[in-house]
């Protein structure tokens, strides 16, 4: 019984001395919990589909920070200065907010989330619905003076094609290849906000 409690002992000693080398999770750092966080656009947001791009050269994500550390940050996106397939869009966001994880993945969530491009050009009509999916990687950080820049090169993006004619080079159905890039800086008001890997 004497050795049995020894090697159980020395197994706990173990057990807890190699606990202690596990990595920790990456976390956002915030001055304060529940202020306004805002994203906004430093290199234009490019979102590829079978057929073409569309280019948004505005993008506002806002939120609140949701604490002082924690692993995910959840905001609703807004798309302006829209291109499509060289043709003036419009994206509009229905019920979809973006959870970002520190770890380097996007989920897109919300029960009724629509997230609409239309194209409604005399030569091209064009429209695309993307619903809730996720998640999706990959998301990068970097920390700048008391905010974070933040990339994405988001790929495996499902994108469901409803409209096409004219000049429109996208296919009617389901298109599970689409991709999603480009920069932004966010930042905590009153405050500062950090990514610790």
């Amino acid at each position: 019984m004497k050795t049995f409690g020894l090697l159980a002992l020395a197994a706990t000693v173990l057990a807890a001395f190699f606990g202690t080398t596990s990595a920790p999770a990456a976390k956002f750092t915030a001055g304060k919990a529940g202020v306004k966080y805002t994203e906004t656009t430093l290199v234009s947001y490019v979102f590829t589909v079978t057929g073409g791009e569309s280019e948004c050269n505005e993008v506002t994500a806002t939120g609140t920070t949701e604490g002082t550390e924690y692993t995910n940050q959840k905001t609703v996106p807004s798309f302006s200065a829209c291109t499509s397939f060289g043709f003036g869009s419009t994206v509009t966001n229905s019920g979809c907010t973006y959870n970002a994880s520190a770890g380097g993945s996007l989920t897109i969530e919300g029960a009724s989330c629509t997230m609409t491009m239309q194209v409604n050009n005399p030569f091209a009509k064009c429209k695309s619905i993307m619903k809730a999916q996720g998640p999706l990687g990959t998301l990068s950080y970097s920390n700048g003076s008391g905010d974070i820049v933040g990339k994405a090169n988001v790929t495996g993006v499902i994108d469901e094609v409803t409209e096409s004619s004219g000049l429109c080079p996208l296919t009617v159905g389901k298109h599970t290849n689409g991709s999603y890039v480009g920069e932004s800086t966010g930042q905590a008001e009153g405050t500062t906000i950090s990514w610790d890997a």
